[in-house]
């Protein structure tokens, strides 16, 4: 390459045979000097990176988030009515190993003697953790919380400890030791008495052990029968005792409720006799 460059310099610059040796310095000067680093546009690389960060951010802010809840639970538009409720609930997909379903019940109880009555509500709780797979055990834990309340308009009875002798009501009369369950209140139909219809579907309306798809069928009985109303979630029935509430949103029933219709010896109508709230959870742990 010295005996390239040295012609190219010998054309570019012609020399006399004295200046060889100042050919030689302007040689060695050449080889030895190191490369000179290529100037920046800093500027430019500088617009770039931020050209790339807020596109990057507005990716990430568009990306759904991994950890939402998948497509069929997206929010849709809530139900209007129960055929509406029955078709989302037809949508749900389970989203864990284990639904978690928590019933939270305020029951009534009276007391009459010597002509006087006396009642108090009392709460206790259900949890049941169903498995999703198959030839999975389903725990059930019952209990009396303990804490209770007057009756309103009516005089509050003696308080009880019911820890002893009672768990609470039975919502319910399937037992499911493994899974998969299937509630057998679902082979009685439905009376056709608006003012027994949402009674007599009050198990399978509650049963942790009712798949999704067999309520979504009781949702369409309930709204063919005529006297049964849906008003924003509460479901109701002409001279029922019992009405049931549901989340819109989903479909899930939320809430089950019986009261007095007619005055009687020891309560008042309109007299809550049970109130029922229930909650869920998915979720891939349960007590051990």
């Amino acid at each position: 390459m010295r005996d390239l460059l040295d012609d190219d310099l010998a054309e570019l610059y012609p020399v006399r045979g004295s200046d060889d040796v100042r050919l030689a310095r302007l040689r060695e000067q050449l080889f030895a000097e190191k490369a000179r680093p290529r100037s920046r546009n800093w500027a430019g690389v500088a617009a770039a990176v931020v050209a790339v960060v807020l596109i990057t951010g507005l990716v990430v802010f568009l990306r759904p988030d991994r950890s939402a809840p998948d497509v069929a639970e997206m929010p849709t538009a809530p139900a209007t009515n129960l055929a509406e409720a029955a078709a989302l609930l037809e949508r749900s997909q389970p989203r864990g190993k284990y639904k978690h379903i928590k019933y939270e019940t305020w029951e009534t109880f009276s007391i009459t003697g010597h002509g006087t009555t006396t009642a108090l509500q009392s709460e206790f709780v259900v949890e049941v953790w169903l498995p999703t797979a198959k030839g999975q055990h389903v725990q059930t834990h019952r209990r009396p919380t303990g804490r209770t309340r007057p009756v309103p308009g009516v005089a509050m009875a003696a308080e009880y400890d019911f820890s002893k002798v009672y768990t609470g009501p039975l919502m319910w009369g399937t037992v499911c030791p493994t899974t998969p369950c299937h509630e057998t209140s679902l082979l009685n139909p439905l009376s056709q008495n608006p003012a027994e219809t949402i009674g007599s579907g009050s198990s399978a309306l509650l049963s942790p052990f009712t798949t999704n798809e067999r309520k979504a069928v009781l949702y369409r009985q309930l709204a063919a029968i005529p006297g049964v109303r849906y008003d924003n979630g509460m479901v109701t029935a002409d001279g029922s005792k019992a009405s049931f509430t549901l989340d819109p949103s989903t479909g899930e029933v939320t809430g089950y409720e019986e009261r007095q219709v007619v005055a009687g010896r020891a309560l008042p109508a309109g007299t809550v006799l049970q109130s029922t709230t229930v909650t869920y959870e998915w979720t891939d742990q349960r007590p051990s």
